[in-house]
Protein backbone atom coordinates (compact mmCIF):
# COMPACT_ATOMS: atom_id res chain seq x y z
CA UNK A 1 0.00 0.00 0.00
CA UNK A 2 1.39 3.15 -0.96
CA UNK A 3 2.01 6.46 0.97
CA UNK A 4 -0.88 8.22 -0.53
CA UNK A 5 -3.04 5.44 -0.24
CA UNK A 6 -2.81 5.25 3.13
CA UNK A 7 -3.08 9.14 3.45
CA UNK A 8 -6.06 9.08 1.78
CA UNK A 9 -7.85 5.71 3.61
CA UNK A 10 -7.01 8.00 7.04
CA UNK A 11 -8.33 10.91 5.71
CA UNK A 12 -12.05 8.94 4.54
CA UNK A 13 -11.65 7.05 7.64
CA UNK A 14 -11.30 10.54 9.83
CA UNK A 15 -14.30 11.76 7.83
CA UNK A 16 -16.72 9.25 8.82
CA UNK A 17 -16.05 8.83 12.24
CA UNK A 18 -16.33 12.79 12.51
CA UNK A 19 -19.62 12.42 10.71
CA UNK A 20 -21.01 9.23 12.45
CA UNK A 21 -19.88 10.89 15.73
CA UNK A 22 -21.45 14.17 15.20
CA UNK A 23 -24.77 12.41 13.79
CA UNK A 24 -25.40 10.31 16.84
CA UNK A 25 -24.47 13.23 19.15
CA UNK A 26 -27.17 15.21 17.41
CA UNK A 27 -29.67 12.72 17.09
CA UNK A 28 -29.11 12.44 21.56
CA UNK A 29 -28.74 15.74 22.35
CA UNK A 30 -29.92 17.93 19.71
CA UNK A 31 -33.55 19.01 19.78
CA UNK A 32 -35.26 20.15 15.99
CA UNK A 33 -34.60 22.34 14.21
CA UNK A 34 -31.22 22.30 14.82
CA UNK A 35 -30.98 18.22 14.57
CA UNK A 36 -31.65 18.55 10.84
CA UNK A 37 -28.34 20.66 10.40
CA UNK A 38 -26.32 18.34 12.68
CA UNK A 39 -27.79 15.29 10.69
CA UNK A 40 -27.04 17.31 7.23
CA UNK A 41 -22.87 17.99 8.42
CA UNK A 42 -23.08 14.29 9.29
CA UNK A 43 -24.62 12.86 5.99
CA UNK A 44 -21.51 15.48 4.30
CA UNK A 45 -18.84 14.24 6.37
CA UNK A 46 -19.75 10.48 6.09
CA UNK A 47 -20.52 10.38 2.71
CA UNK A 48 -16.82 12.07 1.84
CA UNK A 49 -15.51 9.24 3.97
CA UNK A 50 -17.28 6.67 1.85
CA UNK A 51 -15.98 8.72 -1.28
CA UNK A 52 -12.91 8.72 -0.26
CA UNK A 53 -12.60 4.82 -0.08
CA UNK A 54 -14.17 4.10 -3.04
CA UNK A 55 -11.40 6.76 -5.35
CA UNK A 56 -8.31 6.20 -2.58
CA UNK A 57 -6.30 4.00 -5.25
CA UNK A 58 -7.01 6.16 -7.95
CA UNK A 59 -4.27 8.93 -10.17
CA UNK A 60 -6.40 11.49 -9.21
CA UNK A 61 -4.74 14.48 -8.01
CA UNK A 62 -7.33 14.93 -4.96
CA UNK A 63 -6.07 15.28 -1.16
CA UNK A 64 -8.52 13.98 0.74
CA UNK A 65 -7.17 15.74 4.04
CA UNK A 66 -7.67 18.98 1.87
CA UNK A 67 -11.41 18.06 0.92
CA UNK A 68 -11.70 17.34 4.60
CA UNK A 69 -10.38 20.60 5.94
CA UNK A 70 -12.44 22.71 3.23
CA UNK A 71 -15.22 20.36 4.93
CA UNK A 72 -14.79 21.62 8.16
CA UNK A 73 -13.89 25.42 7.33
CA UNK A 74 -17.25 25.66 5.94
CA UNK A 75 -18.48 24.45 9.08
CA UNK A 76 -17.19 26.39 11.57
CA UNK A 77 -17.23 29.67 9.43
CA UNK A 78 -21.40 29.31 8.52
CA UNK A 79 -22.14 27.96 11.76
CA UNK A 80 -21.52 31.34 13.85
CA UNK A 81 -22.41 33.17 10.65
CA UNK A 82 -25.76 31.71 10.90
CA UNK A 83 -26.27 31.80 14.68
CA UNK A 84 -25.04 35.73 14.21
CA UNK A 85 -27.89 35.92 11.49
CA UNK A 86 -30.12 34.56 13.72
CA UNK A 87 -29.31 36.66 16.68
CA UNK A 88 -29.67 39.46 14.52
CA UNK A 89 -33.72 38.58 12.82
CA UNK A 90 -34.94 38.02 16.49
CA UNK A 91 -37.62 39.54 17.94
CA UNK A 92 -37.18 42.36 20.19
CA UNK A 93 -36.77 40.94 23.91
CA UNK A 94 -36.79 37.49 22.74
CA UNK A 95 -33.70 35.48 23.05
CA UNK A 96 -32.53 32.69 20.09
CA UNK A 97 -33.56 29.26 20.72
CA UNK A 98 -32.23 27.42 18.30
CA UNK A 99 -29.48 27.85 16.07
CA UNK A 100 -32.33 27.86 13.15
CA UNK A 101 -33.36 31.10 12.60
CA UNK A 102 -37.36 31.24 13.73
CA UNK A 103 -39.39 33.91 13.95
CA UNK A 104 -37.81 36.38 11.72
CA UNK A 105 -37.55 40.24 12.50
CA UNK A 106 -35.38 42.71 10.09
CA UNK A 107 -35.99 45.44 12.92
CA UNK A 108 -32.58 45.14 14.31
CA UNK A 109 -30.63 45.96 11.02
CA UNK A 110 -33.02 48.88 10.62
CA UNK A 111 -32.04 50.30 13.83
CA UNK A 112 -28.12 49.68 13.19
CA UNK A 113 -28.10 51.50 10.42
CA UNK A 114 -30.25 54.48 12.22
CA UNK A 115 -27.94 54.11 15.18
CA UNK A 116 -26.31 57.73 15.61
CA UNK A 117 -23.60 55.51 17.20
CA UNK A 118 -23.00 52.78 14.90
CA UNK A 119 -23.13 55.59 11.94
CA UNK A 120 -20.49 57.85 13.70
CA UNK A 121 -18.44 54.82 14.25
CA UNK A 122 -18.66 53.62 10.79
CA UNK A 123 -17.61 57.05 9.77
CA UNK A 124 -14.59 56.76 11.63
CA UNK A 125 -13.21 53.06 10.41
CA UNK A 126 -13.91 54.44 6.64
CA UNK A 127 -11.87 57.88 7.26
CA UNK A 128 -9.26 56.30 9.09
CA UNK A 129 -8.82 52.82 6.80
CA UNK A 130 -9.63 55.10 3.61
CA UNK A 131 -6.10 57.61 4.81
CA UNK A 132 -4.14 55.04 5.49
CA UNK A 133 -4.82 53.15 2.24
CA UNK A 134 -4.09 56.01 0.37
CA UNK A 135 -0.88 56.44 2.15
CA UNK A 136 0.22 53.16 2.21
CA UNK A 137 -0.55 52.53 -1.64
CA UNK A 138 2.24 54.68 -3.34
CA UNK A 139 4.82 53.44 -0.64
CA UNK A 140 3.77 49.97 -1.31
CA UNK A 141 4.03 50.44 -4.59
CA UNK A 142 7.30 51.88 -4.84
CA UNK A 143 8.86 49.33 -2.37
CA UNK A 144 7.35 46.47 -4.63
CA UNK A 145 9.05 47.82 -7.79
CA UNK A 146 12.25 47.54 -5.86
CA UNK A 147 11.88 44.41 -4.82
CA UNK A 148 10.87 42.89 -8.11
CA UNK A 149 12.58 44.98 -10.26
CA UNK A 150 15.79 46.60 -9.10
CA UNK A 151 19.39 45.02 -8.04
CA UNK A 152 19.00 46.08 -4.67
CA UNK A 153 20.93 44.59 -2.09
CA UNK A 154 19.52 42.89 0.78
CA UNK A 155 16.09 43.02 -1.06
CA UNK A 156 15.26 39.83 0.17
CA UNK A 157 16.07 40.80 3.82
CA UNK A 158 14.25 43.76 3.29
CA UNK A 159 11.23 41.75 2.04
CA UNK A 160 11.10 39.65 4.62
CA UNK A 161 10.68 42.11 7.16
CA UNK A 162 7.71 42.98 5.47
CA UNK A 163 6.02 39.92 5.65
CA UNK A 164 7.35 39.79 8.91
CA UNK A 165 5.73 42.71 10.15
CA UNK A 166 2.61 40.91 9.42
CA UNK A 167 3.09 38.47 11.86
CA UNK A 168 3.53 41.30 14.33
CA UNK A 169 0.99 41.60 16.73
CA UNK A 170 -0.50 44.85 16.97
CA UNK A 171 -1.59 45.05 20.46
CA UNK A 172 1.77 44.62 21.26
CA UNK A 173 2.76 48.19 19.46
CA UNK A 174 -0.47 50.28 21.16
CA UNK A 175 0.99 51.27 24.23
CA UNK A 176 4.26 52.96 22.02
CA UNK A 177 1.57 54.42 20.06
CA UNK A 178 -0.63 56.03 22.85
CA UNK A 179 2.47 57.23 24.27
CA UNK A 180 3.61 58.95 21.18
CA UNK A 181 -0.43 60.44 20.36
CA UNK A 182 -0.64 61.99 24.00
CA UNK A 183 3.12 63.44 23.35
CA UNK A 184 1.92 65.23 19.65
CA UNK A 185 -1.69 66.02 21.66
CA UNK A 186 -3.82 64.30 19.41
CA UNK A 187 -4.88 60.83 21.95
CA UNK A 188 -8.29 60.68 21.30
CA UNK A 189 -9.03 62.26 18.64
CA UNK A 190 -10.78 60.81 15.03
CA UNK A 191 -7.76 60.85 13.01
CA UNK A 192 -4.89 59.97 15.45
CA UNK A 193 -5.21 56.15 14.50
CA UNK A 194 -4.29 56.82 10.81
CA UNK A 195 -0.78 56.34 11.57
CA UNK A 196 -0.89 53.08 13.68
CA UNK A 197 -3.09 51.90 11.38
CA UNK A 198 -0.07 52.22 8.74
CA UNK A 199 1.85 49.16 10.72
CA UNK A 200 -1.74 47.40 8.90
CA UNK A 201 -1.72 48.71 5.68
CA UNK A 202 1.73 49.28 4.54
CA UNK A 203 2.85 45.40 5.15
CA UNK A 204 -0.34 44.13 3.59
CA UNK A 205 -0.05 46.38 0.98
CA UNK A 206 3.56 45.60 0.07
CA UNK A 207 3.28 41.89 0.27
CA UNK A 208 0.16 41.96 -2.04
CA UNK A 209 1.89 44.25 -4.37
CA UNK A 210 4.90 42.23 -5.05
CA UNK A 211 2.70 39.72 -6.75
CA UNK A 212 1.69 41.84 -9.30
CA UNK A 213 4.47 43.24 -9.98
CA UNK A 214 5.67 39.75 -10.03
CA UNK A 215 3.45 38.99 -12.93
CA UNK A 216 3.80 42.44 -15.14
CA UNK A 217 5.01 41.35 -18.62
CA UNK A 218 8.17 44.22 -18.07
CA UNK A 219 9.08 43.00 -22.08
CA UNK A 220 6.09 45.32 -22.49
CA UNK A 221 7.34 48.72 -20.85
CA UNK A 222 10.81 48.04 -22.68
CA UNK A 223 9.22 47.79 -25.90
CA UNK A 224 7.27 50.91 -25.16
CA UNK A 225 10.19 52.89 -24.34
CA UNK A 226 12.48 51.92 -27.37
CA UNK A 227 9.31 53.41 -29.41
CA UNK A 228 9.89 56.25 -28.11
CA UNK A 229 6.62 56.59 -26.05
CA UNK A 230 6.04 59.81 -23.47
CA UNK A 231 5.41 59.39 -20.27
CA UNK A 232 1.67 59.95 -20.80
CA UNK A 233 1.22 57.15 -23.54
CA UNK A 234 3.74 54.81 -21.03
CA UNK A 235 0.88 55.06 -18.33
CA UNK A 236 -1.73 54.68 -20.76
CA UNK A 237 -0.56 51.69 -22.84
CA UNK A 238 1.62 49.90 -20.30
CA UNK A 239 0.49 50.96 -16.79
CA UNK A 240 -3.25 51.27 -17.27
CA UNK A 241 -3.59 47.88 -18.27
CA UNK A 242 -0.72 46.16 -16.72
CA UNK A 243 -1.29 47.36 -13.54
CA UNK A 244 -4.11 49.45 -12.91
CA UNK A 245 -6.48 46.48 -12.36
CA UNK A 246 -4.57 44.10 -10.18
CA UNK A 247 -3.11 47.47 -7.60
CA UNK A 248 -7.00 48.65 -7.55
CA UNK A 249 -7.77 45.02 -6.03
CA UNK A 250 -5.20 45.16 -3.91
CA UNK A 251 -5.94 48.86 -2.41
CA UNK A 252 -9.61 47.61 -1.99
CA UNK A 253 -8.16 44.81 0.38
CA UNK A 254 -5.84 46.66 2.41
CA UNK A 255 -8.93 49.37 3.17
CA UNK A 256 -11.40 46.59 4.20
CA UNK A 257 -8.44 45.06 6.16
CA UNK A 258 -7.76 48.70 7.86
CA UNK A 259 -11.69 48.48 8.44
CA UNK A 260 -11.58 45.60 9.83
CA UNK A 261 -8.99 46.63 13.01
CA UNK A 262 -10.63 46.02 16.28
CA UNK A 263 -7.34 45.98 18.15
CA UNK A 264 -5.86 49.15 17.71
CA UNK A 265 -9.58 51.26 17.50
CA UNK A 266 -10.18 49.81 21.26
CA UNK A 267 -6.85 50.73 22.80
CA UNK A 268 -6.09 54.11 21.11
CA UNK A 269 -9.53 55.52 21.23
CA UNK A 270 -9.99 56.46 24.99
CA UNK A 271 -12.98 58.43 23.61
CA UNK A 272 -16.53 56.35 22.70
CA UNK A 273 -16.86 59.03 20.03
CA UNK A 274 -13.54 58.12 18.45
CA UNK A 275 -14.20 54.48 18.24
CA UNK A 276 -14.07 53.07 14.97
CA UNK A 277 -16.76 50.90 14.03
CA UNK A 278 -14.91 47.26 15.30
CA UNK A 279 -14.21 48.46 18.18
CA UNK A 280 -17.44 50.34 19.19
CA UNK A 281 -18.98 46.63 18.32
CA UNK A 282 -17.09 45.49 21.39
CA UNK A 283 -18.13 48.02 23.96
CA UNK A 284 -21.54 48.93 22.54
CA UNK A 285 -23.53 46.52 24.90
CA UNK A 286 -25.45 48.38 26.66
CA UNK A 287 -25.70 51.71 24.92
CA UNK A 288 -28.00 50.24 22.24
CA UNK A 289 -31.71 49.56 22.37
CA UNK A 290 -32.02 45.34 22.00
CA UNK A 291 -28.33 45.72 22.17
CA UNK A 292 -27.24 42.00 21.11
CA UNK A 293 -29.33 42.20 17.83
CA UNK A 294 -28.70 45.41 16.70
CA UNK A 295 -24.33 44.48 17.24
CA UNK A 296 -25.22 41.40 15.53
CA UNK A 297 -26.94 43.14 12.65
CA UNK A 298 -24.41 45.91 12.57
CA UNK A 299 -21.74 43.02 12.42
CA UNK A 300 -23.45 41.40 9.13
CA UNK A 301 -23.44 44.64 7.37
CA UNK A 302 -20.25 45.70 8.17
CA UNK A 303 -19.23 42.27 6.36
CA UNK A 304 -21.26 42.91 2.93
CA UNK A 305 -18.32 44.95 1.23
CA UNK A 306 -15.54 41.89 2.17
CA UNK A 307 -18.41 39.63 0.90
CA UNK A 308 -18.85 41.85 -2.34
CA UNK A 309 -15.75 42.01 -2.79
CA UNK A 310 -14.90 38.32 -2.84
CA UNK A 311 -17.39 37.96 -5.26
CA UNK A 312 -16.50 39.99 -7.46
CA UNK A 313 -13.29 39.55 -8.01
CA UNK A 314 -12.71 35.81 -6.80
CA UNK A 315 -9.62 35.14 -9.28
CA UNK A 316 -7.85 37.75 -8.72
CA UNK A 317 -7.76 37.92 -5.11
CA UNK A 318 -6.85 34.21 -4.99
CA UNK A 319 -4.41 34.97 -7.31
CA UNK A 320 -2.75 37.53 -5.03
CA UNK A 321 -3.52 35.45 -1.66
CA UNK A 322 -2.12 32.40 -3.09
CA UNK A 323 1.37 33.76 -4.88
CA UNK A 324 4.44 34.81 -2.71
CA UNK A 325 7.79 36.47 -3.85
CA UNK A 326 10.90 33.89 -4.71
Amino acid sequence: MTASLKSRLLASAVAFALGFGLGNYGVIMVARPDLWLWIAVSVVLMASGALGVLFADTSRDVSFWAVLGLEVLVVVTLVPLLWTFTVATSPEGVAPGSLWPQDVSWGAFDGAVRSDLLQDAALTSFLVSALATLIAMPLAVSAAYAFVRLPVPGKRLAYGLVVAALLVPVVALAGAYADQLDAFGVYGSRLALVVPTLVITLPLATWLSVTVMRDVPWTLLDAVRADGATTRQVLRHFAAPALLPGLAVVALLVFVAGCNDAVLGAALSPDERALPLPATLLVASGQLEDSSSAIAAAGLLWMLPAVALLLLFPRRINHLLGRSYR
